[in-house]
């Protein structure tokens, strides 16, 4: 099967329904970004290959509801830290970095209420988002809605790789501003999910 214009959502939802290859579509699409998201804070490329493979079991594990999340990149951000914090925890090592940040990650438990509140954060965003620039909504909406790679998203958008990386620089700068101003409530989730790595 041709996987190329399957939108992450229609993913997501074969998935569920126990469809090997299309987690093996998921897994070549998110692969790279978990192990480098992992490598970054643990500097070990062993472990990093270690603890990736646990998320992509979790992932198989947890596949039923896949298709259920409201927002799968801020499910998949959470499930990385919880997994690098839990590897942490087993080998009795304290986590490098913010303490205090560290500790409001190890208070969420990621339940229904806690997804709840990603969702809220998502629909945010998304206001956000609809008072840019055209382009720069669509980069950032491929990027992180539908989890295509820059290279995909230049090709789409018939634009280069450099300028989807730019508008997604811009977005993510925009989101930011507009929350510290206007929904504190939500910008240390924001950071938390976005920019603790």
């Amino acid at each position: 099967m041709n996987w190329e214009n399957t939108s992450l959502s229609q993913l997501l939802l074969l998935v569920s329904e126990d469809n090997a290859s299309a987690f093996q579509e998921l897994y070549n699409r998110h692969k790279e970004f978990i192990f480098m998201m992992v490598y970054k804070r643990v500097s070990d490329s062993e472990d990093a290959k270690d603890i990736s493979q646990e998320i992509f079991e979790y992932l198989w594990k947890f596949r039923k509801q896949l298709s259920q999340l409201e927002d799968f990149n801020i499910w998949l951000t959470a499930v990385v830290r919880n997994k690098i914090i839990s590897r942490y925890r087993k080998q009795g090592i304290k986590l490098r970095g913010e303490d205090i940040l560290l500790s409001k990650i190890e208070q969420l438990s990621w339940n229904a209420e806690d997804l709840l509140i990603a969702k809220e954060l998502n629909q945010k965003i998304h206001l956000i988002l609809n008072n840019l620039p055209e382009t720069t909504k669509r980069c950032y909406t491929l990027s992180k809605d539908e989890g295509k790679k820059n290279q995909e998203i230049a090709i789409i958008l018939k634009i280069s790789e450099k300028t989807v990386r730019n508008n997604i620089s811009i977005a993510l700068n925009e989101i930011r501003l507009h929350l510290r101003e206007k929904y504190p409530e939500f910008f240390l989730l924001f950071l938390i999910l976005f920019h603790f790595f």
